[in-house]
C-alpha cells in the first residue's frame, strides 16, 4: 500500500506540500466526509469504513450520538489488544488550535483516546437520507515530523501536535482483522 495524505471534504490542496509529498512518494487523497488532514502508512495508520443504511438499528437521527455504537467496539476490541486504558469521547466536537487543519488534533463524539489524551481512533461520518457512512482512523504510530513535511505554511510545530496520536505496539494486520470482525458482528 502507498501511504497517502487524506484531505478532509472541505480541505483544499493547497494545504499540502506536493514536492513534499512526491519526494516520499505519498500520494495525496480527498475524501467526501470532513474533518482534518489524516497520514495513511500501512505500519502507522489503519483506515476502515463502515456503512450503515438509515434503516440499520444503529442508525441514529442524531448525528453527535451516530457514531458513539462504532466508538464502543474500537474501544472495547483495542483494549483487549493493547495495555492502554482507553476512553471513549461522548461530548460534543472540541476544537483546537489545529484540529481544523489535522484530524487527530480535536475531539468528536465516538472517537477514542488514550487516558493522556492521544487520539487513538478518529472518526469522521458523511451522511445522506439513505446511509451513513464513517470513516475511521487507527493511530498505531504517530508521526508528526513527517505530517510537518507534508503540509504548507501555515502549519503547527512540532510541540502542538507531537502528542495528538498514539503509538500503539500492535500488528496492522492482526488490528485491521480484530477490528473488521468486531464491526461486522456489530452490524448483524
Amino acid at each position: 500500500m502507498q501511504p497517502a495524505i487524506i484531505l478532509g471534504s472541505t480541505q483544499e490542496r493547497s494545504l499540502i506540500n506536493e514536492k513534499a509529498c512526491l519526494a516520499n512518494k505519498i500520494e495525496i487523497v480527498k475524501r467526501r466526509s470532513g474533518g482534518g488532514i489524516v497520514f495513511l502508512a500501512e505500519d502507522s495508520t489503519i483506515w476502515i469504513d463502515v456503512e450503515i443504511p438509515r434503516e440499520h438499528s444503529l442508525w441514529l437521527k442524531d448525528v453527535g450520538d451516530s457514531s458513539l455504537w462504532l466508538g464502543e467496539v474500537f474501544k472495547k476490541e483495542l483494549s483487549e489488544l493493547c495495555d492502554v486504558k482507553l476512553e471513549l469521547h461522548r461530548d460534543a466536537l472540541i476544537k483546537t488550535a489545529w484540529s481544523s487543519l489535522i484530524c487527530f488534533a480535536g475531539r468528536g463524539p465516538g472517537e477514542v483516546f488514550s487516558q493522556d489524551g492521544r487520539k487513538v481512533v478518529g472518526i469522521s461520518q458523511r451522511r445522506t437520507r439513505d446511509w451513513a457512512r464513517f470513516q475511521c482512523a487507527i493511530s498505531l504510530q504517530w508521526k508528526p515530523e513527517l505530517l510537518l513535511e507534508l503540509l504548507n505554511e501555515p502549519r503547527p510545530t512540532i510541540s502542538d501536535i507531537e502528542n495528538c496520536g498514539s503509538n500503539l505496539s500492535l500488528d496492522s494486520a492482526a488490528v485491521a482483522t480484530k477490528m473488521t470482525d468486531a464491526i461486522r458482528f456489530a452490524l448483524d
